[in-house]
């Protein structure tokens, strides 16, 4: 490949830096930055489809330890796990979700102090930095990020349907 000499006659050190970034540009195609906001999100699965949890609201992720089930428990509620040394509320995100969900292998331990609240899930498959949305809290939003496509879920409203309004702010 034959590249054009820079005849620094004339020109100062600015000059010369400022037509390398042009060449730099043009060749390596440089993308252009986005400054929208962007937010990182924890992945995980239910029944096959992608969804995303914000990750400052994550306390910790961990397998699936033996479930201790409660008589007479509402519907969302599997039961109580312990995890490190505490008792944790485990709650089934796919029945809120509606979702038809495998086994789950895995719970995601959200930053709720009382009561402590895990969600079980199928499998966690990592982390993505999306763009954040700027949309009235719903309980799910779908993120199309570039190639991923995902269901965001909004911690804030996840806890208002899990919990009683006195347990809430925790």
């Amino acid at each position: 490949m034959s590249v054009p000499t820079i005849l620094s006659d004339d020109l100062d050190a600015d000059a010369v830096a400022a037509i390398l970034a042009a060449r730099q540009h043009a060749v390596a195609g440089v993308r252009e930055t986005d400054d929208r906001p962007r937010e990182t999100l924890l992945l995980f699965d239910l029944g096959g489809v992608a969804h995303g949890l914000p990750i400052d609201c994550v306390r910790a992720v961990a397998p699936l330890p033996k479930v201790t089930r409660l008589p007479h428990a509402p519907g969302v509620l599997r039961g109580l796990v312990e995890w490190r040394g505490t008792v944790v509320n485990l709650f089934a995100l796919a029945e809120l979700l509606d979702r038809d969900a495998a086994e789950p292998t895995a719970m995601i331990v959200l930053r709720h102090e009382t009561p402590r609240i895990a969600l079980a899930v199928d499998a966690v498959s990592g982390v993505a930095n999306v763009l954040r949305t700027d949309t009235d809290p719903t309980l799910s939003t779908l993120v199309i990020d570039d190639d991923q496509r995902l269901t965001r879920i909004e911690p804030v409203v996840l806890i208002e349907r899990l919990l009683p309004a006195r347990l809430q702010e925790g």
